[in-house]
């Protein structure tokens, strides 16, 4: 989030994750390399102070104490002002927003898409008007950009399988995954498979449901959840869940169900609160955590250098379908109920101790 190299708060407990797939070509280490979409002898500074970071939404938790934060803060102290764009998930929103920031001036775009195959109308746009744009979180595809910032949803997915396939190595398992418009949904998907597959090849593993979900929603989340209960007599054995909110509709399907809290392992993404307190309760097995502080730092600086022509430090490039596009690779780690105490301590912008753990006092650490 070099970003990606700063350590977070309680970074000690993380582990790197070492990212193979997805990437068109990538060194051991990171590389300087000048974005594909405004080549280096072409681009000459701008003067604006002024920087678009266009988010799908706002409303999150993760973008209200994440990813505006962090990403203003660091672009502020290198004396830039940032213009927040929230698309409130309206595709065609999005694009009548980037043609305003445009039209205003700004110095770069650091975009998050709604939608990954529209946005590239506003890659095109961008380009045309000699701004240089990075899709962040998920990837613009079938336009030419200067760089993609984020972490590896296929790795998310893995991560999340891998925990779950210790707990439940055999069985039937469910799988829940977010928007299918958007790369950090499908790709993650994809990671589930590269771990699921080979077991659903060996007949341990049997997949009864694989679905996304509109807008990441809790309410068809939870009726995609009682669907697969009730269609296998409860038979199920794993929900895989992208996402806390839609986990958050599981677990009141277990729950509707008749069934034991924590009996069948749920998973999700981004640490929300929710997902916090059930991990500590036993209700929920874990939660992807994808670094949005960490993203959001090295969001901003991507932007800063790309406004100044200078190069950016990357990991590797990943295919759009437009070209290999260089990629500031950001961690992504899972928290389960042997992280969730070091997380907590680690990161108390994000979570109030004493709310995660006001169901389970005793349970609370001593950070």
């Amino acid at each position: 989030m070099d970003t990606k190299h700063a350590a977070g708060p309680a970074r000690g407990w993380r582990m790197a994750l070492a990212v193979s797939v997805a990437v068109s070509s990538f060194g051991v280490a990171p590389v300087l390399v000048a974005g594909p979409a405004l080549a280096q002898d072409q681009c000459k500074p701008r003067t604006t102070k002024r920087i678009a970071f266009m988010l799908k939404q706002q409303t999150a938790f993760r973008y209200l104490n994440a990813d505006v934060p962090f990403f203003t803060k660091t672009a502020n102290e290198a004396g830039y002002e940032v213009l927040v764009q929230s698309a409130e998930n309206d595709a065609q929103a999005q694009v009548a927003q980037a043609e305003n920031v445009i039209t205003q001036g700004v110095d770069a775009i650091v975009i998050q898409p709604v939608d990954f195959n529209v946005a590239a109308q506003i890659a095109e746009i961008a380009a045309a008007a000699n701004i240089p744009l990075a899709s962040y979180d998920d990837l613009i595809l079938g336009a030419r950009q200067t760089a993609f910032i984020g972490r590896d949803p296929r790795e998310g997915g893995k991560v999340a399988a891998e925990a779950v396939v210790k707990l439940v190595p055999k069985g039937n398992y469910v799988l829940i995954g977010g928007d299918a418009g958007q790369t950090g949904s499908t790709q993650m998907q994809e990671g589930y498979h590269l771990v699921l597959d080979p077991l659903v090849a060996s007949g341990d593993v049997k997949i009864v449901m694989d679905q996304f979900t509109p807008s990441w929603k809790t309410e068809p989340a939870q009726a995609n959840a009682e669907n697969a209960l009730t269609q296998n007599g409860n038979e199920v054995h794993a929900f895989l869940v992208s996402y806390d909110g839609m986990s958050l509709g599981v677990l009141q399907a277990i729950d509707g169900a008749g069934l034991t809290a924590g009996s069948i392992p749920v998973t999700g993404q981004d640490m929300e609160l929710s997902a916090a307190q059930a991990i500590v309760e036993g209700r929920q097995a874990g939660s992807v955590w994808p670094a949005p502080d960490e993203m959001a730092v090295a969001g901003a600086k991507a932007a800063i250098a790309m406004a100044n022509c200078q190069p950016l430090v990357t990991d590797g490039t990943i295919a759009n379908g437009a070209g290999d596009i260089p990629w500031v690779k950001t961690p992504i780690y899972f928290v389960g109920a042997a992280e969730i105490d070091t997380f907590v301590c680690g990161h108390s912008y994000w979570l109030n101790i004493d709310e995660v753990y006001k169901n389970v006092p005793d349970k609370k650490p001593t950070c």
